[in-house]
């Protein structure tokens, strides 16, 4: 009976599945436009629309910060709040992104290259996705430079 009626609700297009749930949006537009809208936000040294889009769980490495991994937003709060009224660069380019969704699961890899002045940085970047009811949220990040060897 319970399955006749679950049936009959997707039959007649009535199952709507959860409330953050959008059948016709593209999460590579939605995850990409995400990254740009934090990009955005270090423009102008305000890491905000960076931590906003964070999990609470967050793991969190940058080769360039911090030597081990970082868990959990206060954390990365903590070094990001280091940068908060100092803008990283003048302008940026997201180049070459590729984002493979799996369910509920976005990667998004990419290089950032942050230009200041003559001067252009080039990162490689990696951002785990995950969307939750309040939408995508990253619950893993990693930068590091080009060429940049772990022990």
């Amino acid at each position: 009976m319970k399955r006749a009626l679950i049936a009959l609700i997707a039959g007649a297009g009535l199952w709507m599945g959860p409330a953050w749930a959008d059948a016709g949006a593209d999460p590579a537009a939605e995850v990409l436009a995400l990254e740009r809208g934090a990009m955005e936000g270090w423009l102008k040294g305000d890491p905000g629309p960076a931590l906003a889009i964070m999990d609470p769980q967050i793991t969190w490495f940058h080769s360039a910060v911090a030597e081990n991994r970082i868990e959990g937003l206060s954390a990365v709060k903590e070094i990001y709040d280091r940068f908060r009224g100092t803008p990283l660069f003048q302008s940026y380019e997201i180049l070459s992104p590729k984002v493979q969704v799996s369910g509920n699961v976005a990667v998004l890899t990419y290089r950032l290259a942050q230009h200041v002045g003559a001067n252009t940085a080039v990162w490689n970047a990696t951002q785990v996705y995950e969307k939750k009811k309040e939408g995508w949220r990253i619950i893993h990040s990693h930068f590091s430079a080009p060429g940049s060897r772990q022990p």
